[in-house]
């Protein structure tokens, strides 16, 4: 149940970082959707490697590194879609 809430947190935690770059460096032609998929696996992937140092050690999605990794990854995968939209338009 821990790993199920966990995810939950990292699913929200990309909604809400799609819907923050949307608003605030959104691209001419870019799609909300496009932005919620990127920052959502952004999210996965950045919490999966924010749990990695803690394999040996019982890795919880909750911890710090997971929820840092989470963070970061979905602002930087919106973040890169909206910025490479912006320059090719």
């Amino acid at each position: 149940m821990e790993y199920f809430i966990g995810f939950l947190v990292w699913l929200g935690i990309g909604v809400v970082g799609a819907a923050v770059v949307h608003k605030a460096y959104r691209g001419p032609d870019t799609a909300f959707l496009v932005t919620l998929y990127l920052a959502v696996m952004g999210a996965f992937v950045g919490g999966m490697l924010g749990v990695s140092g803690y394999v040996y050690h019982y890795p919880r999605p909750l911890r710090p590194g997971g929820l840092l990794g989470a963070t970061a990854g979905a602002f930087i995968c919106a973040y890169l879609y909206h910025m490479v939209a912006r320059r090719t338009t």
